[in-house]
């Protein structure tokens, strides 16, 4: 992404136009948009994310009780891990948003209405003083930031890890000790943790369980404190129960396949009616042809078979259900070896493919001559799909596609 002055990554000498912390006493968040920072700079920096959904606190709380834990026992420590609010308002509300998806915002152009257009929703002065915040802590040598967005889910099931597939984000995801569903980013826009993994750091979305679960207050708790020793800011010996920690992670999701990837998104808009069909849990198998649901129009059907994923049991959100596939970990071992040896950079010479103009991390591809496979071929390249046509896909290089610490 360019670095310009509606990324919150690129520096603005005027700041946002909106202004003042908020408060409150319910979700622990007595010290504004900050939650809590411990260690000290230069070091690796961990920043943490939570409650960018009003009605997920479950990140909030995890991140408060571990500041706690550190501010009072003090153990040694290499760098710095921040936590920070995300939409305040609707979480003193309970609401997943007050106006609008806080994580549905972050193109360009959501950006710079957020900053420059006061009086609009109420989410955009959230985002506007999230902009802030992060321009000031992703300031540095972004190589040795790792950014983690803690969510939970409306329907039940183990805890998971979303990234975006670089083999940066998977190496360090692998140390946290969940399953990993990958493309999620494909099929959602405007996304916070896709802006933030283009400037550079490393990243990663926890899924920690059902919203109301306490339960996943204690998996972000133990997710967390993983990413704090995979990241070497504290060592293994200085967390109380670490091995316990890890073996409770392990056991949320002891029969489950390590890899997933995203095939399908039902998207919904408040006119349709939709309604999931009750009791599915995160990744339980489905059919082709099954009936999950109903709209105004009737039925709503499975296209294929698979893991059925995010159900949707909440009033708000566009995201009716999703159908996730298994994937076999030597794909992804391929993967990081026809990345690591730049196949990549062969594909523009492919029939049915052709460069975009002035783009050169840019594949436009002929869907009626690359017609087998070609999804997920592009995905071991190192691709994302970023938009699909009648007659053509258009597939990204992936930013940063490369080894932690290179």
């Amino acid at each position: 992404m360019s670095r310009v002055a509606s990324s919150p990554m690129a520096s603005s000498p005027e700041g946002p136009r909106h202004s003042g912390s908020r408060r409150s006493s319910g979700t622990g968040l007595e010290s504004g948009r900050i939650l809590g920072r411990y260690g000290t700079l230069p070091g690796p920096r961990l920043i943490c994310l939570g409650g960018l959904h009003g009605n997920e606190p479950a990140g909030v709380l995890a991140l408060r009780r571990i500041f706690s834990f550190l501010h009072d026992t003090r153990p040694p420590f290499k760098g710095q891990v921040v936590g920070i609010a995300g939409n305040i308002a609707a979480l003193r509300a309970g609401r997943r948003f007050l106006e609008r998806d806080l994580n549905r915002g972050w193109s360009p152009r959501g950006m710079q209405r957020a900053e420059t257009f006061p009086g609009g929703p109420a989410e955009d002065g959230e985002q506007a003083e999230l902009i802030a915040v992060l321009r000031k802590e992703l300031e540095g040598d972004r190589s040795s930031i790792k950014v983690i967005d803690l969510h939970t889910t409306s329907a039940e099931g183990p805890p998971f890890l979303t990234l975006a597939d670089t083999i940066r984000n998977r190496a360090f995801a692998r140390r946290i000790g969940l399953p990993l569903v990958l493309g999620i980013e494909e099929q959602i826009d405007g996304a916070l943790l896709e802006v933030i993994t283009a400037a550079g750091p490393v990243t990663l979305g926890i899924e920690a369980g059902q919203h109301d679960d306490p339960v996943s207050v204690d998996h972000h708790e133990r997710a967390v404190w993983m990413a704090l020793i995979a990241g070497g800011h504290v060592a293994e010996e200085d967390v109380p129960d670490a091995n316990s920690m890890r073996t409770a992670l392990r056991n949320a999701w002891r029969d489950l396949p390590k890899v997933f990837a995203v095939r399908y998104r039902k998207p919904v808009a408040g006119e349709d009616g939709f309604s999931m069909r009750p009791g599915y849990l995160n990744f339980q198998r489905i059919s082709a042809g099954e009936v999950v649901g109903h709209d105004r129009n009737g039925p709503v059907t499975a296209p294929e078979g698979g893991r059925i994923f995010l159900p949707l049991y909440q009033d708000q959100g566009d995201d009716g259900f999703f159908i996730v596939q298994d994937v076999h970990p030597a794909w992804l071992r391929l993967s990081a070896a026809l990345r690591s040896l730049r196949v990549s950079s062969l594909a523009r010479w492919l029939p049915g493919i052709h460069p975009a103009r002035r783009r050169p991390d840019v594949l436009i591809v002929d869907r009626r001559v690359a017609r087998w496979l070609t999804v997920d071929v592009f995905h071991l390249l190192g691709y994302r799909k970023s938009r699909v046509s009648r007659g053509w896909y258009v597939f990204r290089r992936r930013s940063h596609d490369r080894k932690v610490g290179s």
